[in-house]
């Protein structure tokens, strides 16, 4: 008799999908006997099966009727209805993600519920999206299982992925034509990739730039765009599915990370990739409130040099000739997780210090009886005291705020918290304020819900205690 099968429902865009696919290769290898099923839009994953896992592929119009049957685990990535509904009706002792019943929506699992509250609120989240589909499947963070060839000798080509879901997150027409004839005239061949939604943009770079040849937005399926990537020396992007489709290929990628996209959500997820973004405190937001100052710091020459360099020798740190531009590479820290490393002998980021502290904190709320995560939060906690005493003092302040605040409702058991609590603190602990709203609402603020919110309060209090 055959084992249930794994349900995994993802049901957003292609690089949703293709950042999806560590979680199924780390499915495949915790639990091998069970198939693994996954709900997609089929304008993706027809194309992406050859590059993708061995799994069974489903459209949405299959969610009724894979509700009515019976799972080992049953995951949700996706915030559309019909995925919540589909989980919440199906039989399975392990369900993660959002599930609607009768009307409401509960989110199981303590990182799909963090995941969640990161809406507007991820300013300090030091999580990859790739790590938080995987991380409550064990207590312990479950370090990624990849199987990719090397690369292929490339003969210098560089592609340029024009686009993105909002002009916000990409360069405009001007930038990559001028870009382009840089790169030209350093002896290298660039090429302008895109989907259909890019054919004018594409038309209008390839004027501007005098390269009527070098335009294929519009031209390519999925599968065409994954073998001309391939031959790629350098893939220079956006956030956007290209970038996660090349990354996924094992192709060289240079990030340009500007407007509401955080780096060290949904960047490059394998290691050895190189990120390139505004050196602003509000870098990494969730949406622009104005416009993106961040992308005035990108210029053509910066991103030629920088490119020109990781063409000479991908491996050390280029350096960057703009004040106001940081570049990182993608990396693996002692725990297995996704993380940014800086060039040698940079000056500390008061920003990268405290995202590593909640980093920390979130490892040890989510298993208080792991000593390892205690004493890492207490070291971080510690090293931010010590570069940046004011941020510390700042943040334990900020806690026994969000104490005194949470007093009445902690006292009386039942109370709602008001709609703007989670933002009733400063920017520097609002992560952990909006996760504690987001999570009593999941509880509907019952007596066991607010004794956990004491007791995470509690264990991040204690934590001061030995500084």
């Amino acid at each position: 008799m055959s084992a249930d099968p794994i349900l995994v429902l993802q049901l957003q865009r292609m690089g949703d999908l293709i950042l999806t696919f560590p979680l199924l290769l780390t499915l495949k290898h915790l639990w091998p006997e069970h198939p693994i099923r996954v709900v997609a839009e089929p304008l993706f994953f027809k194309e992406l099966v050859p590059l993708s896992p061995e799994v069974v592929f489903f459209p949405p119009s299959h969610c009724a009727e894979l509700s009515r049957g019976q799972y080992a685990t049953a995951i949700n990535l996706s915030g559309r209805p019909e995925a919540a509904a589909c989980l919440a009706r199906l039989t399975s002792e392990h369900k993660l993600g959002p599930a609607a019943h009768s009307g409401k929506t509960h989110i199981y699992g303590y990182w799909q519920l963090y995941r969640a509250a990161l809406t507007q609120n991820n300013r300090h989240n030091a999580f990859h999206w790739s790590d938080l589909h995987m991380l409550d499947l064990q207590k312990k963070p479950v370090p990624q299982t990849r199987h990719m060839p090397a690369p292929l000798p490339r003969a210098g080509r560089v592609g340029l992925v024009l686009g993105a879901s909002e002009a916000a997150k990409r360069p405009d027409a001007s930038f990559w034509a001028r870009l382009a004839a840089r790169l030209i005239k350093s002896g290298t061949t660039p090429v302008f990739l895109g989907g259909r939604a890019e054919e004018a943009l594409g038309q209008k770079v390839a004027s501007l730039a005098k390269l009527p040849k070098a335009n294929l937005c519009g031209r390519l399926s999925i599968t065409e765009l994954a073998d001309v990537m391939r031959s790629l020396s350098l893939c220079i992007t956006p956030d956007t599915g290209p970038m996660h489709l090349a990354d996924w290929l094992n192709v060289p990628v240079l990030n340009l990370s500007m407007g509401p996209v955080h780096a060290r959500e949904t960047g490059p997820m394998s290691r050895g990739r190189w990120i390139l973004r505004a050196n602003q405190s509000c870098a990494g937001c969730w949406q622009c409130r104005s416009q993106p100052y961040c992308k005035q710091a990108f210029s053509p020459h910066v991103v030629c040099d920088i490119a020109l360099s990781l063409l000479d020798n991908t491996r050390d740190f280029p350096t960057v000739h703009h004040p106001g531009l940081r570049l990182f590479r993608t990396g693996r820290d002692s725990l297995g997780l996704h993380c940014l490393e800086t060039a040698p002998g940079s000056a500390p980021s008061c920003r990268f210090l405290l995202e590593d502290f909640w980093q920390a904190a979130f490892l040890y709320l989510h298993t208080p009886d792991e000593q390892n995560f205690r004493h890492l939060a207490q070291s971080r906690l510690a090293n931010l005291y010590t570069v940046f005493p004011p941020l510390g003092d700042r943040l334990r302040k900020g806690f026994a705020r969000l104490a005194a605040g949470c007093a009445q409702g902690i006292k009386s058991r039942d109370k709602m918290l008001p709609a703007n609590f989670w933002r009733s603190q400063p920017p520097l602990i609002r992560l952990f304020n909006g996760h504690l709203h987001m999570f009593l609402q999941n509880e509907d603020y019952s007596p066991q819900g607010w004794q956990t919110a004491v007791d995470r309060l509690t264990l991040l209090s204690g934590l001061f205690g030995h500084i």
